[in-house]
């Protein structure tokens, strides 16, 4: 039987303790680490290479979004279940598309979880119903607006602080990620709009609208 390494990501210690204390009467589960901030979790996730982290959406220092995009960027092997009480279509959809393997309610049982858990962890995916009507819309949306690039909140920010002339270690400095992740957000960003270097993304931006 395969044991699957599980991290737990949520703000408030209550909930991570219930979750870990719960699965150690599940056989197939090992917590192996847990954090109530993003910038710790973020840390341990890259130490530890989970099969699986729980993760909230709403943690301080880095939010759940910038650690679960960020570990996308980097390629990581930890399966991420995004697991939060704030929802909306375009949160979904960043989500899912920054390789988000599952997303529930916080309200989800402890069955529900951990069946979750135990599917994501064999390779499957895992919407809940209400997810999958936000992302629906969000892709109809999307589906009718075609001509306008898609930069995640932080893509925005690497692009508008390389508008502002700051170096790629600046950058990364800055927003406490590593240089390689801030050149990957950099490519992804050109891909999408189009251009091949910081000049011609940041004026290809403001044309768009998408920097002011």
């Amino acid at each position: 039987m395969k044991i699957l390494t599980i991290f737990i990501a949520d703000d408030h210690p209550v909930y991570r303790e219930g979750l870990a204390q719960n699965w150690k009467n599940v056989p197939q589960i090992k917590v192996v680490g847990s954090a109530g901030d993003g910038k710790s979790a973020l840390a341990a996730i890259r130490e530890l290479k989970p099969d699986v982290a729980v993760m909230d959406l709403q943690l301080p220092e880095l939010n759940g979004m910038e650690v679960l995009e960020t570990l996308f960027a980097e390629a990581a092997p930890t399966n991420i279940l995004v697991l939060t009480a704030y929802m909306d279509s375009k949160t979904v959809f960043r989500a899912f598309t920054h390789g988000a393997r599952g997303f529930l309610e916080k309200a989800a049982s402890f069955d529900e979880i951990t069946d979750a858990v135990l599917r994501i962890g064999a390779g499957g995916t895992i919407i809940a119903p209400f997810a999958q009507d936000v992302l629906a819309r969000e892709l109809r949306t999307r589906r009718d607006t075609p001509d306008r690039p898609t930069l995640t909140a932080r893509e925005v920010e690497i692009l508008r602080l390389a508008a502002d002339g700051h170096s790629g270690q600046k950058i990364a400095n800055e927003l406490h990620i590593s240089l390689t992740t801030v050149k990957t957000h950099l490519q992804h960003i050109y891909e999408k709009l189009e251009v091949s270097d910081r000049a011609s993304a940041v004026a290809q931006a403001i044309r768009r609208g998408i920097l002011h």
